[in-house]
């Protein structure tokens, strides 16, 4: 791609869509993992609260960097400013929600009764229900605007940034959530624009590390739909 066309509006917004995958399964898988857990099972609900808490920070992330690069730069183009304040508007609806999940987390670790872990599987449902929502939202009306609106260059920032939020041992992993519903095509595209460091550590162990802990994580559900590329 060239200096100039970088530059000029327009830009593929695909890969958001292979990360918003991530959310909404990841989110409807975690209120039946937290149902379907024993309280005394420590070591599992530890380790599914540590895998909560990453997701909530990805999207904590990821909405984050919408807020900032994304809403302005449509507003200053003049696009549909009420389509943008219902987006922001949904983003602190969903806050709300993270909020509760986190706090309900901290009691269901320090084992709490069947009251807290009923309140964490309403609220886990209640994401996922207002999340889904959001996305739906968004890949059908934002999206197609933002592709027409910024440039390739700007669009690659929000991927950066959120890259970059992820510690470096986290990152691989994560690529293995993206990949475990992406097809072919999809996962080849998107795997070309991540820096080479990361692909080396995918490569290496992100996959298989991320097939371990969704296999630890997905354990005790009935079915467990796992594609690993």
């Amino acid at each position: 791609m060239s200096r100039r066309a970088a530059r000029e509006p327009g830009c593929d917004t695909h890969d958001m869509v292979l990360v918003h995958r991530v959310f909404r399964r990841e989110f409807r898988l975690l209120a039946d993992i937290v149902e379907v857990t024993s309280p005394n099972d420590v070591e599992q609900v530890a380790r599914i609260s540590e895998h909560a808490r990453e997701m909530l920070t990805a999207l904590q992330q990821h909405h984050g960097s919408e807020d900032e690069l994304v809403w302005p730069r449509l507003l200053s183009a003049q696009v549909d400013s009420a389509l943008v304040e219902c987006m922001a508007a949904q983003h602190h609806e969903i806050d709300t929600v993270m909020r509760r999940v986190d706090a309900e987390l901290a009691e269901w670790e320090h084992q709490g009764g069947t009251e807290t872990v009923d309140l964490l599987v309403d609220d886990l449902r209640r994401l996922n229900e207002v999340l889904t929502e959001h996305l739906r939202l968004e890949e059908d009306s934002v999206l197609p605007v933002v592709a027409e609106t910024l440039t390739e260059s700007q669009w690659a920032e929000l991927g950066r940034r959120g890259l970059a939020s992820l510690p470096l041992r986290r990152a691989p992993i994560f690529l293995g959530h993206i990949a475990e519903e992406a097809d072919e095509r999809e996962w080849a595209e998107f795997r070309s624009r991540v820096p080479v460091p990361i692909r080396l550590l995918y490569r290496l162990f992100g996959r298989r590390g991320h097939a371990r802990e969704t296999a630890l994580l997905r354990r005790d559900l009935d079915s467990v739909g796992e594609v690993v590329k």
